[in-house]
């Protein structure tokens, strides 16, 4: 088979790498959301509202693992963009084959540990009696999925610190189409509902993983034998020292959320299922600065590997006018249309009124938190992994679960869950660009 070619993102105009880079990101993370809303679609158009609240209930227990996984393949990213960008061949092989071993392990450990978990963590999320058996069922087949997950944000975020983001953009559609088919499958013929559902996702996981390691493995210079791993725990710490910062803040953030769910889960199901669906739908505002970040991530460690200092600059000035300028007219439009997007999930009319809402009282917000994520790209693109793990952990899970708790004692209104949101996502993008330019070690690092 023809070896593929790494890209290097030390050359050529920036603005083009930037676009280059983060349109297939866009694209394929528009597909991954397919992932958190087929579900959700499926089961509110085709099993009950119950079912929809029940799957909706369990969204941020998912989201532990999903950002917890995000961590450990962006610290992956890192090391392998700063060993590609300074052509150390040697530590470059080492770190992916340590980085795959490491996540079928892990990921097996994990779902061990998250099933004997479950009971606990529902406990916490304060899910109802009318939905507790569905959500449980749906959460222990979810859970089988932890090492799918895991290897494949490892997997992607080491294609993108390659220069690939297109083959990302090409497996999230097929792993899409299985994710989708699959569902309506098993929820409308074999009558699985919730089960179903989970089922069809983690095997279009596992479909997803084993397309990006068969491209991995044919990279141009990288071989990967079984019987000849070059595994070193050395790699796995520095792997667990510069993602369990990111993964620690996102999974402390989801459990957060999830401690909000908790008071969610208090009002009627119609609430819960338009809360739910609203987070599904505002969170689009944040694909384009998320992609954009991973670019500059990739840009940033890249480029500092090869001593391009002004080029790295360059890259942030770029990525945070890019990212903005896209940001804010994905907000518009998600603004505009989210009672027609609400109603894609259920037609319930009260779950369309507060999950249009919920959109409309956050979705501003995102702005925020695109600064948020092109700064905080850029620092740990730089190795700084912990001064953004601090702020967002201040301002998205301490202060947001404060206000959250506090508002409603003082004004039990669903109101307060709306703000709650936008509260946190407005303090992220503030502290982070404050640091970002006034701090000595920015400035220090050569970042601005």
């Amino acid at each position: 088979m023809a070896k593929n070619k790494a890209i290097s993102l030390t050359e050529g105009n920036i603005d083009r790498l930037i676009l280059a880079f983060s349109w297939p990101v866009f694209v394929s993370m528009i597909f991954q959301e397919l992932y958190n809303v087929t579900n959700s679609m499926i089961v509110g158009n085709y099993v009950s509202l119950k079912a929809l609240s029940a799957v909706s209930a369990c969204t941020w227990i998912c989201n532990i693992f999903n950002y917890t996984f995000f961590g450990l393949g962006m610290g992956t990213g890192i090391l392998v963009a700063r060993y590609y960008g300074a052509k150390d061949q040697q530590n470059l092989k080492k770190t992916l084959d340590t980085a795959i071993v490491f996540a079928f392990a892990g990921g097996a450990l994990l779902t061990v540990l998250s099933e004997l978990g479950l009971p606990l963590m529902m406990r916490l999320c304060n899910i109802g009696p009318d939905i507790y058996a569905d959500a449980r069922s749906y959460l222990i087949v979810y859970i089988l999925g932890c090492t799918a997950v895991l290897t494949s944000q490892m997997c992607f975020y080491i294609l993108r610190s390659f220069g690939d983001t297109k083959h990302q953009l090409y497996y999230s559609i097929v792993s899409s189409i299985v994710n989708i088919t699959l569902g309506l499958l098993f929820v409308r013929v074999f009558h699985m509902d919730v089960v179903g559902t989970a089922l069809a996702t983690i095997i279009s996981q596992f479909v997803m993983v084993a397309l990006a390691l068969r491209l991995i493995f044919h990279y141009d210079g990288i071989e990967f034998h079984i019987r000849n791993v070059d595994f070193s725990f050395a790699v796995v710490r520095d792997i667990c020292a510069l993602g369990i910062p990111a993964g620690f803040q996102n999974m402390l953030i989801a459990f957060s959320s999830m401690l909000v769910q908790s008071y969610i889960n208090r009002f009627s199901n119609e609430i819960i299922a338009g809360i739910g669906v609203a987070e599904k739908v505002a969170s689009w505002g944040q694909l384009i600065s998320v992609a954009v970040s991973s670019a500059t991530m990739s840009l940033v460690a890249q480029n500092l590997g090869a001593e391009k200092y002004e080029r790295v600059k360059e890259s942030i000035r770029s990525s945070a006018i890019i990212s903005s300028i896209g940001t804010i007219i994905c907000v518009v439009l998600i603004f505009l249309a989210a009672p027609f997007l609400v109603r894609r999930f259920n037609e319930n009319s009260e779950v369309i009124f507060y999950g249009t809402q919920m959109i409309r009282y956050s979705i501003f917000s995102m702005f925020f938190i695109n600064l948020s994520h092109i700064y905080n790209a850029a620092c740990r693109g730089a190795g700084n992994v912990r001064v953004p793990m601090m702020v967002a952990v201040f301002s998205q899970v301490i202060c947001k679960y404060l206000f959250v708790r506090i508002g409603l004692s003082l004004y039990y209104d669903v109101h307060i869950l709306y703000l709650g949101t936008a509260f946190g996502y407005t303090l992220a993008g503030t502290l982070a660009a404050c640091y970002f330019y006034f701090s000595k070690w920015t400035k220090k690092h050569g970042l601005r």
